[in-house]
Protein backbone atom coordinates (compact mmCIF):
# COMPACT_ATOMS: atom_id res chain seq x y z
CA UNK A 1 0.00 0.00 0.00
CA UNK A 2 2.75 2.40 0.71
CA UNK A 3 4.67 1.43 -1.87
CA UNK A 4 1.52 2.38 -4.08
CA UNK A 5 1.22 5.88 -2.58
CA UNK A 6 5.28 6.20 -3.37
CA UNK A 7 4.85 5.14 -7.40
CA UNK A 8 1.69 7.55 -7.78
CA UNK A 9 3.71 10.52 -7.05
CA UNK A 10 6.79 9.31 -9.13
CA UNK A 11 5.00 8.61 -12.21
CA UNK A 12 1.67 10.45 -11.82
CA UNK A 13 -0.44 10.74 -15.10
CA UNK A 14 0.00 13.93 -16.99
CA UNK A 15 -3.18 15.66 -17.34
CA UNK A 16 -4.57 19.39 -18.68
CA UNK A 17 -7.85 20.98 -17.78
CA UNK A 18 -10.65 20.23 -17.69
CA UNK A 19 -10.37 16.56 -17.07
CA UNK A 20 -12.72 13.55 -16.31
CA UNK A 21 -12.11 9.87 -15.78
CA UNK A 22 -13.53 7.28 -14.79
CA UNK A 23 -12.47 4.26 -13.50
CA UNK A 24 -12.00 1.32 -10.50
CA UNK A 25 -10.27 0.38 -7.45
CA UNK A 26 -9.84 -3.36 -7.31
CA UNK A 27 -9.90 -4.55 -3.78
CA UNK A 28 -7.29 -7.80 -4.87
CA UNK A 29 -4.77 -4.86 -5.43
CA UNK A 30 -3.42 -2.32 -3.42
CA UNK A 31 -3.67 0.72 -5.96
CA UNK A 32 -3.05 5.08 -5.70
CA UNK A 33 -3.23 7.31 -8.67
CA UNK A 34 -1.99 10.32 -9.06
CA UNK A 35 -2.60 13.19 -11.29
CA UNK A 36 -0.01 16.09 -12.16
CA UNK A 37 -0.59 18.96 -13.57
CA UNK A 38 0.66 22.79 -13.92
CA UNK A 39 -1.00 26.03 -12.61
CA UNK A 40 -0.53 29.62 -13.22
CA UNK A 41 -0.95 31.86 -10.14
CA UNK A 42 -4.30 33.51 -10.30
CA UNK A 43 -6.35 30.63 -11.17
CA UNK A 44 -8.21 28.41 -8.70
CA UNK A 45 -8.43 24.73 -9.02
CA UNK A 46 -11.27 22.53 -8.52
CA UNK A 47 -11.31 18.78 -8.09
CA UNK A 48 -13.58 16.31 -7.22
CA UNK A 49 -14.27 12.79 -6.49
CA UNK A 50 -17.13 10.65 -6.74
CA UNK A 51 -17.02 7.18 -5.34
CA UNK A 52 -19.88 4.49 -5.24
CA UNK A 53 -19.32 1.00 -3.57
CA UNK A 54 -21.91 -1.00 -2.09
CA UNK A 55 -18.89 -1.67 0.95
CA UNK A 56 -17.48 0.51 3.83
CA UNK A 57 -14.67 2.77 1.96
CA UNK A 58 -12.25 5.37 2.99
CA UNK A 59 -10.31 6.89 0.08
CA UNK A 60 -7.51 9.37 0.81
CA UNK A 61 -6.89 12.22 -0.87
CA UNK A 62 -3.70 14.19 -0.79
CA UNK A 63 -2.64 17.52 -2.64
CA UNK A 64 1.79 18.39 -3.15
CA UNK A 65 3.16 20.90 -4.98
CA UNK A 66 6.55 19.67 -6.82
CA UNK A 67 9.44 21.82 -6.67
CA UNK A 68 11.96 22.44 -9.48
CA UNK A 69 9.61 19.74 -11.17
CA UNK A 70 11.20 17.05 -8.87
CA UNK A 71 8.65 14.51 -7.90
CA UNK A 72 11.19 12.95 -6.18
CA UNK A 73 10.32 15.70 -2.81
CA UNK A 74 7.21 16.80 -3.27
CA UNK A 75 5.45 19.25 -0.64
CA UNK A 76 2.56 18.14 0.97
CA UNK A 77 0.01 20.79 0.84
CA UNK A 78 -3.49 19.79 1.32
CA UNK A 79 -5.61 16.15 2.85
CA UNK A 80 -9.02 14.90 2.81
CA UNK A 81 -10.43 11.53 3.69
CA UNK A 82 -13.85 10.41 1.70
CA UNK A 83 -15.78 8.45 3.70
CA UNK A 84 -19.04 5.89 2.29
CA UNK A 85 -21.23 4.01 5.09
CA UNK A 86 -23.67 1.88 2.87
CA UNK A 87 -26.93 1.13 4.77
CA UNK A 88 -27.94 -2.77 5.76
CA UNK A 89 -30.59 -3.02 3.58
CA UNK A 90 -28.53 -2.49 0.07
CA UNK A 91 -32.01 -2.86 -1.39
CA UNK A 92 -33.30 0.36 -0.40
CA UNK A 93 -31.01 2.39 -2.53
CA UNK A 94 -32.75 3.10 -5.43
CA UNK A 95 -30.18 4.03 -7.87
CA UNK A 96 -27.39 1.18 -7.20
CA UNK A 97 -24.09 1.16 -4.77
CA UNK A 98 -24.10 4.58 -2.27
CA UNK A 99 -22.01 7.15 -3.45
CA UNK A 100 -19.69 9.68 -1.65
CA UNK A 101 -18.10 12.85 -3.03
CA UNK A 102 -15.15 15.25 -2.31
CA UNK A 103 -14.12 18.80 -3.27
CA UNK A 104 -10.52 20.04 -3.20
CA UNK A 105 -10.31 24.12 -4.04
CA UNK A 106 -7.18 26.02 -4.37
CA UNK A 107 -6.07 29.15 -5.68
CA UNK A 108 -1.95 29.31 -6.01
CA UNK A 109 -0.95 32.65 -6.24
CA UNK A 110 2.38 31.41 -7.71
CA UNK A 111 3.17 29.53 -10.84
CA UNK A 112 3.47 25.98 -9.74
CA UNK A 113 3.26 22.27 -11.10
CA UNK A 114 1.35 20.12 -8.50
CA UNK A 115 0.10 16.71 -7.58
CA UNK A 116 -3.02 15.34 -6.81
CA UNK A 117 -3.13 11.26 -5.10
CA UNK A 118 -6.07 9.16 -4.93
CA UNK A 119 -5.63 5.90 -2.76
CA UNK A 120 -8.25 3.86 -1.56
CA UNK A 121 -7.77 2.13 1.75
CA UNK A 122 -6.89 -2.18 1.77
CA UNK A 123 -9.46 -4.92 0.63
CA UNK A 124 -12.06 -2.29 -0.78
CA UNK A 125 -13.36 -2.29 -4.18
CA UNK A 126 -15.22 0.92 -5.86
CA UNK A 127 -15.73 2.59 -8.46
CA UNK A 128 -14.55 6.52 -9.13
CA UNK A 129 -14.77 9.43 -11.46
CA UNK A 130 -12.20 12.13 -11.08
CA UNK A 131 -12.31 15.44 -12.45
CA UNK A 132 -10.42 18.60 -12.18
CA UNK A 133 -10.82 22.15 -13.23
CA UNK A 134 -8.72 25.06 -13.46
CA UNK A 135 -9.79 28.58 -14.09
CA UNK A 136 -9.89 32.37 -13.79
CA UNK A 137 -10.24 32.81 -9.35
CA UNK A 138 -11.36 36.06 -9.23
CA UNK A 139 -14.73 37.66 -11.13
CA UNK A 140 -14.82 40.11 -14.12
CA UNK A 141 -14.36 43.40 -12.62
CA UNK A 142 -16.29 45.54 -15.25
CA UNK A 143 -19.80 44.99 -15.90
CA UNK A 144 -21.10 43.00 -19.00
CA UNK A 145 -17.57 42.89 -20.34
CA UNK A 146 -14.95 40.37 -21.02
CA UNK A 147 -11.02 39.60 -21.53
CA UNK A 148 -11.67 41.26 -24.41
CA UNK A 149 -11.90 44.00 -23.60
CA UNK A 150 -8.22 44.09 -22.24
CA UNK A 151 -6.08 46.12 -24.51
CA UNK A 152 -2.79 47.15 -22.23
CA UNK A 153 -0.85 44.29 -20.99
CA UNK A 154 1.43 43.80 -17.69
CA UNK A 155 4.73 44.48 -17.63
CA UNK A 156 3.90 47.29 -20.70
CA UNK A 157 6.79 49.89 -20.95
CA UNK A 158 5.25 53.60 -19.67
CA UNK A 159 6.79 56.74 -19.94
CA UNK A 160 9.58 55.44 -22.76
CA UNK A 161 10.36 52.58 -20.73
CA UNK A 162 11.26 54.37 -17.04
CA UNK A 163 8.42 52.35 -15.98
CA UNK A 164 6.31 49.41 -16.63
CA UNK A 165 2.60 48.79 -16.68
CA UNK A 166 1.61 46.69 -12.97
CA UNK A 167 -1.89 46.04 -13.76
CA UNK A 168 -4.13 45.80 -17.15
CA UNK A 169 -6.62 47.99 -18.48
CA UNK A 170 -10.06 47.39 -19.57
CA UNK A 171 -11.94 49.50 -21.98
CA UNK A 172 -15.44 50.44 -21.86
CA UNK A 173 -17.83 53.07 -22.15
CA UNK A 174 -17.64 55.95 -19.39
CA UNK A 175 -20.16 55.31 -16.16
CA UNK A 176 -19.92 51.32 -16.84
CA UNK A 177 -20.47 50.02 -13.32
CA UNK A 178 -17.23 48.64 -12.02
CA UNK A 179 -17.66 45.18 -9.67
CA UNK A 180 -16.06 43.45 -6.74
CA UNK A 181 -14.14 40.89 -8.19
CA UNK A 182 -14.09 39.01 -5.35
CA UNK A 183 -15.31 39.32 -1.08
CA UNK A 184 -13.37 41.74 0.56
CA UNK A 185 -12.97 44.63 2.64
CA UNK A 186 -12.41 47.79 1.02
CA UNK A 187 -9.06 49.10 2.73
CA UNK A 188 -8.85 52.83 0.92
CA UNK A 189 -11.31 54.55 -1.58
CA UNK A 190 -9.93 57.93 -2.07
CA UNK A 191 -8.54 59.80 -4.65
CA UNK A 192 -4.40 60.21 -6.12
CA UNK A 193 -2.92 62.50 -8.96
CA UNK A 194 -1.98 59.29 -10.51
CA UNK A 195 -4.97 56.69 -10.30
CA UNK A 196 -7.81 59.29 -9.96
CA UNK A 197 -10.52 58.05 -8.06
CA UNK A 198 -9.16 54.27 -6.77
CA UNK A 199 -10.44 52.01 -4.39
CA UNK A 200 -8.11 49.04 -3.09
CA UNK A 201 -9.86 45.90 -1.68
CA UNK A 202 -8.06 43.32 0.98
CA UNK A 203 -9.45 39.86 0.68
CA UNK A 204 -9.28 37.21 3.04
CA UNK A 205 -6.43 35.98 4.91
CA UNK A 206 -5.91 32.95 3.27
CA UNK A 207 -5.67 34.56 -0.29
CA UNK A 208 -3.73 37.34 1.68
CA UNK A 209 -4.21 39.23 -1.78
CA UNK A 210 -5.06 42.98 -2.84
CA UNK A 211 -7.10 44.59 -5.84
CA UNK A 212 -6.05 47.87 -7.31
CA UNK A 213 -9.12 49.91 -9.19
CA UNK A 214 -7.83 52.78 -10.75
CA UNK A 215 -9.35 56.00 -12.94
CA UNK A 216 -12.85 55.34 -11.38
CA UNK A 217 -15.21 58.44 -12.82
CA UNK A 218 -16.70 58.04 -9.64
CA UNK A 219 -16.37 55.24 -6.50
CA UNK A 220 -19.19 54.60 -4.24
CA UNK A 221 -17.61 52.66 -1.47
CA UNK A 222 -16.09 53.69 1.87
CA UNK A 223 -12.94 53.03 3.72
CA UNK A 224 -13.51 49.88 5.90
CA UNK A 225 -16.82 48.48 3.99
CA UNK A 226 -17.15 44.83 3.08
CA UNK A 227 -18.15 43.88 -0.28
CA UNK A 228 -18.83 40.59 -1.92
CA UNK A 229 -18.37 39.63 -5.87
CA UNK A 230 -20.42 41.71 -7.90
CA UNK A 231 -20.87 44.53 -5.37
CA UNK A 232 -20.81 47.64 -7.55
CA UNK A 233 -17.70 50.12 -6.74
CA UNK A 234 -18.12 52.86 -8.92
CA UNK A 235 -18.00 53.60 -12.48
CA UNK A 236 -15.46 53.17 -15.46
CA UNK A 237 -13.64 56.65 -16.16
CA UNK A 238 -10.64 58.31 -16.95
CA UNK A 239 -9.18 60.48 -14.02
CA UNK A 240 -6.13 60.53 -12.63
CA UNK A 241 -3.17 60.48 -15.31
CA UNK A 242 -5.56 58.60 -17.69
CA UNK A 243 -7.16 62.11 -18.36
CA UNK A 244 -5.80 61.80 -22.30
CA UNK A 245 -6.95 58.38 -22.86
CA UNK A 246 -10.37 57.43 -23.05
CA UNK A 247 -12.52 55.78 -20.49
CA UNK A 248 -11.15 52.52 -19.08
CA UNK A 249 -10.41 50.91 -15.17
CA UNK A 250 -7.01 50.15 -14.67
CA UNK A 251 -7.22 46.95 -12.54
CA UNK A 252 -4.18 45.72 -10.50
CA UNK A 253 -3.51 42.91 -8.03
CA UNK A 254 -0.35 42.68 -5.73
CA UNK A 255 0.72 39.37 -3.58
CA UNK A 256 3.98 40.11 -1.95
CA UNK A 257 4.63 42.71 -4.68
CA UNK A 258 2.36 42.93 -8.41
CA UNK A 259 1.64 40.46 -10.35
CA UNK A 260 0.01 39.74 -13.48
CA UNK A 261 -3.92 39.99 -13.51
CA UNK A 262 -4.90 38.23 -16.28
CA UNK A 263 -4.93 34.61 -15.34
CA UNK A 264 -7.09 35.88 -12.45
CA UNK A 265 -9.60 36.91 -15.00
CA UNK A 266 -8.90 34.55 -18.32
CA UNK A 267 -12.00 32.25 -18.36
CA UNK A 268 -10.96 29.10 -19.83
CA UNK A 269 -12.70 25.92 -20.82
CA UNK A 270 -14.65 24.10 -18.10
CA UNK A 271 -16.90 21.77 -19.73
CA UNK A 272 -14.89 18.08 -20.62
CA UNK A 273 -14.90 15.97 -23.52
CA UNK A 274 -17.72 13.05 -23.57
CA UNK A 275 -16.54 9.57 -22.63
CA UNK A 276 -16.38 7.81 -26.19
CA UNK A 277 -14.60 4.50 -25.36
CA UNK A 278 -17.16 1.77 -23.58
CA UNK A 279 -17.02 2.43 -20.03
CA UNK A 280 -18.24 -1.27 -19.31
CA UNK A 281 -14.20 -2.36 -20.07
CA UNK A 282 -12.67 -0.36 -16.63
CA UNK A 283 -11.53 -3.70 -14.74
CA UNK A 284 -11.20 -6.17 -16.93
CA UNK A 285 -8.73 -7.50 -19.89
CA UNK A 286 -8.50 -5.70 -23.58
CA UNK A 287 -5.54 -6.37 -26.09
CA UNK A 288 -4.06 -3.93 -28.31
CA UNK A 289 -5.84 -4.35 -32.14
CA UNK A 290 -2.60 -3.32 -34.23
CA UNK A 291 1.17 -3.26 -34.03
CA UNK A 292 3.38 -0.14 -32.38
CA UNK A 293 0.14 1.19 -30.28
CA UNK A 294 1.50 4.25 -28.28
CA UNK A 295 1.40 4.21 -24.77
CA UNK A 296 1.81 7.87 -23.04
CA UNK A 297 2.02 9.16 -19.40
CA UNK A 298 -1.18 11.30 -20.05
CA UNK A 299 -4.29 10.73 -22.11
CA UNK A 300 -3.83 13.35 -24.70
CA UNK A 301 -1.98 13.30 -27.76
CA UNK A 302 1.24 15.63 -26.02
CA UNK A 303 1.87 13.47 -23.59
CA UNK A 304 5.46 11.87 -22.79
CA UNK A 305 5.45 8.22 -24.47
CA UNK A 306 6.12 5.38 -22.49
CA UNK A 307 6.51 2.50 -25.32
CA UNK A 308 4.90 1.01 -28.18
CA UNK A 309 3.17 -2.12 -28.09
CA UNK A 310 2.92 -5.18 -30.45
CA UNK A 311 -0.20 -6.15 -31.92
CA UNK A 312 -2.47 -8.74 -29.43
CA UNK A 313 -0.56 -7.38 -26.19
CA UNK A 314 -2.80 -7.74 -23.42
CA UNK A 315 -4.02 -4.71 -21.92
CA UNK A 316 -5.89 -4.48 -17.54
CA UNK A 317 -7.83 -1.11 -18.17
CA UNK A 318 -8.43 0.41 -15.21
CA UNK A 319 -10.09 3.88 -16.22
CA UNK A 320 -11.11 5.44 -18.94
CA UNK A 321 -11.28 8.99 -20.22
CA UNK A 322 -12.55 10.86 -23.36
CA UNK A 323 -11.54 8.49 -25.99
CA UNK A 324 -8.57 6.98 -23.95
CA UNK A 325 -7.52 4.07 -21.07
CA UNK A 326 -6.26 4.11 -18.03
CA UNK A 327 -4.54 0.58 -18.54
CA UNK A 328 -1.73 -1.48 -16.56
CA UNK A 329 0.99 -3.63 -18.93
CA UNK A 330 1.65 -7.18 -18.34
CA UNK A 331 4.86 -5.71 -16.97
CA UNK A 332 3.06 -3.50 -14.67
CA UNK A 333 3.66 -0.53 -15.98
CA UNK A 334 0.83 2.06 -16.63
CA UNK A 335 0.13 4.40 -18.91
CA UNK A 336 -2.86 5.85 -21.24
CA UNK A 337 -4.06 4.53 -24.98
CA UNK A 338 -6.27 5.03 -27.57
CA UNK A 339 -9.25 3.11 -26.87
CA UNK A 340 -9.96 2.62 -30.80
CA UNK A 341 -6.71 0.47 -30.24
CA UNK A 342 -7.91 -2.08 -28.40
CA UNK A 343 -10.63 -5.02 -28.27
CA UNK A 344 -12.23 -7.05 -25.43
CA UNK A 345 -9.58 -10.29 -24.71
CA UNK A 346 -11.50 -12.66 -26.27
CA UNK A 347 -10.14 -15.91 -28.00
CA UNK A 348 -8.01 -15.31 -30.49
CA UNK A 349 -6.96 -19.19 -31.75
CA UNK A 350 -6.39 -22.22 -29.71
CA UNK A 351 -2.83 -23.71 -28.54
CA UNK A 352 -2.18 -27.13 -26.84
CA UNK A 353 0.95 -27.83 -24.46
CA UNK A 354 3.13 -31.20 -25.00
CA UNK A 355 4.15 -31.80 -21.84
CA UNK A 356 3.77 -30.91 -18.35
CA UNK A 357 3.06 -26.73 -18.53
CA UNK A 358 2.33 -24.24 -15.27
CA UNK A 359 0.36 -21.36 -15.99
CA UNK A 360 1.85 -18.76 -14.10
CA UNK A 361 0.24 -15.39 -12.96
CA UNK A 362 2.68 -12.82 -14.35
CA UNK A 363 4.74 -13.54 -17.80
CA UNK A 364 8.40 -13.95 -16.55
CA UNK A 365 9.77 -17.42 -15.38
CA UNK A 366 9.60 -16.27 -11.33
CA UNK A 367 5.75 -15.79 -11.85
CA UNK A 368 3.38 -17.80 -9.04
CA UNK A 369 1.84 -20.76 -10.89
CA UNK A 370 -2.22 -20.95 -10.46
CA UNK A 371 -2.30 -23.65 -12.30
CA UNK A 372 -0.51 -26.86 -13.48
CA UNK A 373 -1.56 -28.30 -16.84
CA UNK A 374 -1.53 -32.40 -17.98
CA UNK A 375 -0.05 -32.69 -21.88
CA UNK A 376 -2.53 -32.48 -24.40
CA UNK A 377 -4.57 -29.66 -22.58
CA UNK A 378 -6.32 -27.17 -24.97
CA UNK A 379 -6.29 -23.45 -24.32
CA UNK A 380 -8.22 -20.68 -25.81
CA UNK A 381 -5.03 -17.90 -26.82
CA UNK A 382 -6.21 -14.22 -25.65
CA UNK A 383 -3.21 -12.92 -26.28
CA UNK A 384 0.73 -12.75 -26.20
CA UNK A 385 3.71 -10.74 -24.45
CA UNK A 386 7.25 -11.68 -25.15
CA UNK A 387 7.83 -15.12 -25.17
CA UNK A 388 4.09 -15.37 -23.47
CA UNK A 389 0.77 -16.59 -24.30
CA UNK A 390 -2.30 -15.29 -22.70
CA UNK A 391 -4.13 -18.00 -22.08
CA UNK A 392 -7.25 -19.36 -20.21
CA UNK A 393 -7.26 -22.81 -18.77
CA UNK A 394 -9.83 -25.74 -18.55
CA UNK A 395 -11.16 -23.94 -15.32
CA UNK A 396 -11.48 -20.56 -16.42
CA UNK A 397 -8.38 -19.21 -14.90
CA UNK A 398 -6.72 -16.33 -17.16
CA UNK A 399 -2.72 -16.69 -16.85
CA UNK A 400 0.77 -16.71 -18.51
CA UNK A 401 2.06 -20.07 -20.61
CA UNK A 402 5.29 -19.66 -21.95
CA UNK A 403 5.84 -20.44 -24.97
CA UNK A 404 9.58 -21.35 -25.73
Amino acid sequence: WIAASEAALRKPADITSPFRESGYFDKSVASAIGYVFPVTGGQRVDAKVVLQSHEPLRVFMDLFRLVDNDPQAPIHIASGTMLIEPPIDMDSIPDGAPESSRRLRFEPVRDGTYILRIQPELLRSAHYTVGLIIDASLSFPVAGHTGRSIWSAFGAERDGGRRSHRGIDIFADRGTPVLAAADGVVSRATTTSVGGNVVWINLDRRRNTRLYYAHLDSHSVESGQQVKVGDQLGTVGNTGNARTTPPHLHFGVYARGAVDPLPFLERMRTEPQSFTVDLNRVGSWSRTTESNVVVRTGPNSGARVVTTLDRHTPVLVWGASTHWYRVELPNGAHGYIIGATTELATPLRKESVVSISNVLDHPAPQGATIQQLAPGSELPVLGSWGEFLYVQTPTGLNGWLSFE
